[in-house]
């Protein structure tokens, strides 16, 4: 029975998607960029590819342009899945890790914004 509950933990650890070291940034107004760049670093420690990358889009309601970043990664490591994360947590993207601007529409249509972006870049 302890070996079963040894497995099961183990396994449930491996499937979890990773959370952001600095947990606390997330609170915090207009964080996004330092919460994205401390969760990049802290995979590339073990060597998972990421990026941080920005994008903008118009708020036709509002009238106004607004911005945002996350970070793109491929999780687990050796697979070709690409997620996003920001404050909002991990989303599963549908992408091409080489085309920001799509995985910038992407991740944030699924975060429920309809609004198309205009821009977008890596920030390397």
């Amino acid at each position: 029975m302890k070996y079963f509950l040894l497995f099961l933990t183990l396994f449930l650890i491996g499937c979890a998607t990773p959370t952001n070291p600095e947990f606390w940034m997330e609170r915090e107004v207009n964080a996004c960029l330092p919460t994205a760049i401390t969760f990049r670093e802290s995979l590339r420690k073990y060597n998972v590819w990421a990026e941080v990358f920005t994008y903008r889009w118009y708020n036709a309601k509002e009238k106004k342009n607004h911005g945002h970043a996350m970070v793109a990664y491929l999780y687990p490591k050796g697979k070709n899945q690409l997620w996003t994360y920001d404050s909002l947590g991990s989303y599963r993207t549908r992408a091409f890790t080489n085309n920001v601007y799509q995985i910038a529409q992407q991740a944030h249509s699924i975060r429920g914004d309809t609004n198309k972006i205009f821009a977008a870049e890596f920030i390397k």
